[in-house]
């Protein structure tokens, strides 16, 4: 090649880079050029796309007709030189067949395969969370996936979901194909106890490898299996574990069992999800409590208290308390004499309260 020849490939190549870094806008185009089946298919679909608050990026918004807030989210996290439009074109028709939304954020940069050519967790968590809570998602209600390289992320991002300034927003994670690299920093912070000493605890894991998997010590079974029970040791419960005999590394959307499989694990989730009650609607419940039975709990309005498991109120009039117990999220009355009843299913109460 002839020097001319040369510089020109290095600018084009440096031009390139700078244009898919330049800002959201820019990303979003070259994400277009590089499939414009895929982006024409999102857009068709009606998916709001947004520039993040960093400008760096864009996420996509897709949500079935009728969606509500409690119904259920997918957020994929796609492999390596992966666009935001594949996570919605390959969990689309399935989102859609259960009335779940979407939310996919474009976290590669469009150029290059460093860390720094990605989003890194610390970064990418907030801008998450920041498309969830604006649609009004409830904790607990999200399935979070990654795949490959994402799949490699999804392990600290669990981990800052779950952590103190963390909206514990996923109800599910599926790690696919992407085994815990205990070189990665972020990984090293998990098990420095940054996020504690059990960051998992109380969340629940979804996992799949493919036995065809051309990396098996990195991506495939050994490595998943090792993942699984590296997360159950920080206290995850791993509901589902996906060997598949005919699977490669890409093989977990490409077999429509198991992509079932993990959406009725997500769908286990989302029913104990809706029987969870928030401390607001705890103390709607409270509220109407006294206001329909003021003999039993007064005074009114008394401070809601935490004494775990139980967020409660104490009625000094009466001697009577009444609580939510986060172990099995029911209603709890007890008497002056010390003796507990248990009134069932917190949930039900508070619908029947008009809290929720």
């Amino acid at each position: 090649m002839r020097p001319c020849s040369l510089i020109a490939a290095f600018l084009s190549v440096f031009l390139l880079s700078a244009t898919a870094r330049a800002d959201s806008a820019s990303l979003l185009a070259q994400a277009q050029a590089a499939n414009a089946a895929r982006h024409a298919f999102v857009v068709g679909k009606g998916t709001e796309i947004r520039a993040t608050s960093d400008n760096k990026s864009f996420t996509m918004w897709w949500q079935p007709a009728g969606w509500k807030s409690s119904a259920g989210v997918i957020v994929p996290l796609s492999g390596h030189d992966g666009w935001a439009s594949d996570g919605i074109y390959l969990w689309q028709a399935y989102a859609e067949k259960y009335g779940y939304a979407i939310l996919s954020l474009q976290w590669w940069f469009g150029a290059g395969e460093s860390i720094d050519d990605y989003y890194r967790p610390e970064a990418m968590y907030p801008l998450i969370a920041a498309g969830l809570a604006g649609k009004g998602v409830k904790p607990g209600t999200v399935f979070f996936n990654g795949y490959s390289r994402g799949s490699a992320n999804s392990y600290a991002m669990a981990a800052l979901d779950r952590a103190a300034t963390g909206a514990r927003y996923y109800g599910l994670v599926l790690s696919n194909a992407g085994g815990v690299a205990t070189n990665y920093p972020p990984n090293q912070q998990i098990v420095a106890g940054v996020y504690g000493p059990q960051p998992f605890a109380g969340m629940n894991w979804a996992m799949y490898c493919g036995r065809l998997d051309p990396d098996p010590n990195v991506n495939g079974c050994p490595a998943m299996s090792a993942a699984r029970d590296w997360v159950s040791q920080y206290g995850a419960s791993v509901l589902l574990f996906i060997d598949d005999a005919n699977g490669d590394h890409g093989g977990f959307m490409l077999n429509p069992a198991n992509v079932e499989a993990a959406l009725a694990s997500y769908a286990t989730v989302l029913a104990q999800a809706a029987m969870v009650l928030s401390n607001a609607e705890a103390d709607c419940l409270f509220n109407w409590g006294e206001d329909s039975y003021p003999a039993l709990l007064a005074p009114r309005r008394p401070p809601s208290q935490t004494w775990a498991p139980y967020y409660y109120r104490h009625y000094p009039a009466t001697g009577h308390h009444v609580g939510v117990s986060a172990a099995d999220q029911h209603l709890y009355l007890l008497n002056p004499q010390g003796v507990m009843s248990d009134l069932g299913p917190a949930a039900g109460w508070a619908q029947q309260a008009g809290c929720r």
